[in-house]
């Protein structure tokens, strides 16, 4: 019922800003009061349409309700492509947003070529700035933007910081004291964690090492760094920022600690333990092949958990990078408390609910496995969860 809902409500999202366009100058207030938003939210709505207007497949699924707002104001950006559009389109409803952000990324990057890349990386890095101001509250507000080459600086510091704060939390650490410490807090949000770990970050209060520089996963294709840019289908990323031309990738390997994986590489999925240790070629691996929380359209990127999904690590399940996924903290408590499962593997993930109370007498009705196998599907009370960072 959810899904039909939400289709009706992006079928009439598109008819109000339709009907809306043809009112000239008075657009914003008539789309505004109408919809109920403010008028900044319907400039941004009708810049969107005006933008998708050009391209006809585009245009077209936006009246239609198959794309919502958003989406289309995603694929914006290729509507000159009316190709990678009509693509885009049919696999929009199956990709969560943060999945759907990033093809596009990748295709615009792909479509403007290295130099074109660099201009805008360029642009982007000219345009910077941070500003910060005190509310009547008190509280301090923080605005920012920054190019890409130091932005992915900026988040793999924070990220790491936000990291550290979050295990010794969880490993129940006294903190501080101070009003900024969120160690020993009974619930913390992730973004509290993450504005202490700014704070710490800026203010040098990094415990026992500095602040350190920060460590960067590349991706890059081993054609693409040799020859200096990316042709084609090859990739050059940096995880948490998106695609980047080679020249950034370049420049930021002499600045930080990064692991570089390339296309011609060793396998890493030969890496394997039965510990919970996790290799760093292993993870590293894991964090640039799922990205986010597998489960699908779910698209969380934060506060991500590794799951043994295939068996878990309490049933003798290897730590390989086969039996190895991202997932939310949500779908991980879940598939451990539950018994929801996840199912299918890289590219064909399935989200089922627990299996009814028929289907697990059928299963237990089956013949007994042998001695020497291990179980495959938990069919009763599992041990805890298996606690992976």
């Amino acid at each position: 019922m959810a899904c039909e809902v939400g289709a009706l409500e992006k079928l009439a999202a598109a008819a109000t800003i339709r009907y809306a366009r043809a009112a000239g100058r008075e657009a914003p207030l008539l789309l505004a009061s109408a919809s109920g938003t403010a008028p900044g939210t319907a400039r941004r709505r009708l810049d969107v349409a005006r933008r998708i207007s050009t391209c006809a497949p585009l245009a077209d699924a936006f009246s239609r309700g198959d794309l919502s707002v958003d989406q289309a104001g995603i694929l914006a950006p290729l509507a000159a492509d009316a190709d990678c559009i009509a693509t885009l389109v049919e696999t929009a409803s199956r990709l969560s947003m943060t999945e759907l952000r990033a093809e596009t990324q990748r295709l615009v990057y792909r479509r403007r070529g290295e130099r074109e890349a660099a201009r805008s990386e360029r642009s982007l890095h000219d345009r910077r700035y941070c500003r910060a101001w005190t509310e009547p509250s008190g509280s301090v507000r923080l605005d920012a933007r920054i190019g890409p080459r130091d932005g992915a600086a900026l988040l793999a510091a924070l990220r790491q910081e936000h990291e550290r704060l979050r295990r010794r939390r969880a490993a129940g650490a006294p903190g501080d004291g101070g009003p900024g410490d969120a160690t020993g807090a009974a619930s913390v949000r992730a973004d509290q964690l993450r504005a202490d770990a700014l704070v710490r970050l800026v203010t040098g209060k990094v415990e026992g090492q500095g602040l350190g520089r920060p460590e960067l996963l590349v991706r890059v294709d081993a054609e693409a760094l040799r020859r200096g840019e990316a042709i084609g289908e090859e990739t050059c990323e940096i995880a948490g920022v998106g695609p980047v031309s080679v020249g950034v990738a370049r420049s930021v390997l002499g600045e930080a600690l990064w692991t570089l994986l390339v296309a011609s590489g060793t396998d890493i999925r030969t890496v394997t333990t039965t510990t919970r240790v996790i290799p760093t070629k292993v993870r590293n691996a894991l964090w640039s092949r799922d990205r986010e929380c597998v489960v699908p359209r779910c698209g969380e990127t934060e506060d991500l958990e590794i799951d043994h999904w295939t068996r878990d690590f309490g049933w003798h399940g290897v730590t390989e990078l086969d039996n190895l996924a991202l997932v939310c903290s949500v779908h991980h408590a879940m598939k451990t408390r539950t018994g929801w499962r996840l199912l299918g593997g890289p590219g064909r993930w399935v989200w089922l609910a627990p299996k009814t109370v028929d289907e697990l007498a059928e299963e237990h009705a089956r013949p007994a496995r042998r001695q020497d196998c291990k179980p495959e599907r938990r069919l009763e009370r599992m041990p805890a969860s298996d606690g992976d960072p």
